[in-house]
């Protein structure tokens, strides 16, 4: 089974990315990516070199008289590990589950782990009942997807080269936590670090009204242009504001 697959990102049309790879220019792999994933790359354009984690299925057409294979492209190991885990949910299969992957998975695990059904229906193909579904099969499985990145303004982990989203909360909080009221790191019990800018810009955003979704969107989208631009990302909070509501 094809497990991975680098090379120059040809196009990228919605949720579809067209791979070549650059030990085989002549070839190319179509493969499906979750919109979060879309956005990211999207962010950076095509023409680059990605690194993208995959998992192979086939998909049935004309009620299982034939299977058509279809290959979907994830940032990372982990993030495709998550993917399986939600598939593993009756009636949560790949394509509807493809679709339901509209935010980062860290986020989808957050709410998972913290039981918030209401948030889960928010997301394509997720209805109240199935939102239950989820939270009654995973809540105790989605911790370890749940943790944030220490620096949200660094580079993804993943080998894909894009920028990380900010982590935000599933559900919209209107109080900034100080640094010494943070929780220890979930893995390692080591006390959480200060706040850094881009998480101080997003609780900002989300402070002066901002959708928590919205405003970690706009903050990535500042970082992304920054990158792309061969640009320093702004290093202060208040930079990084007014470049976020500049650049809606």
């Amino acid at each position: 089974m094809l497990a991975r697959i680098s090379g120059t990102l040809e196009s990228l049309t919605g949720t579809t990315a067209l791979i070549a790879p650059d030990s085989q220019p002549d070839l190319a792999y179509e493969l499906l990516i979750p919109a979060y994933l879309a956005d990211r790359l999207g962010a950076s354009g095509t023409g680059r070199t990605i690194t993208l984690h995959t998992l192979q299925y086939l998909e049935s057409q004309n009620q299982g008289a034939s299977f058509i294979p279809r290959l979907l492209g994830f940032a990372s190991p982990r993030e495709r590990e998550f993917f399986e885990l939600l598939t593993s949910v009756k009636g949560l299969g790949n394509k509807r589950a493809m679709r339901a992957m509209a935010v980062e998975p860290h986020t989808i695990a957050r709410a998972i782990a913290e039981r918030n059904a209401r948030f889960l229906q928010t997301l394509p193909e997720i209805g109240p009942k199935l939102a239950e579904l989820i939270v009654h099969e995973l809540k105790s499985k989605a911790d370890k997807y749940a943790l944030s990145t220490a620096d949200l303004g660094a580079l993804d982990a993943s080998s894909t080269g894009a920028v990380a989203q900010p982590t935000v909360e599933p559900k919209p909080t209107r109080t900034r936590k100080s640094a010494a009221a943070l929780p220890p790191h979930p893995a390692t019990g080591a006390p959480a670090p200060a706040l850094p800018p881009v998480r101080q810009t997003v609780d900002a955003l989300i402070a002066l009204g901002e959708n928590p979704l919205d405003a970690e969107r706009m903050v990535a989208r500042v970082i992304d242009k920054a990158r792309a631009a061969g640009q320093p990302v702004p290093a202060s909070t208040d930079e990084l504001l007014t470049a976020a509501y500049a650049g809606r």
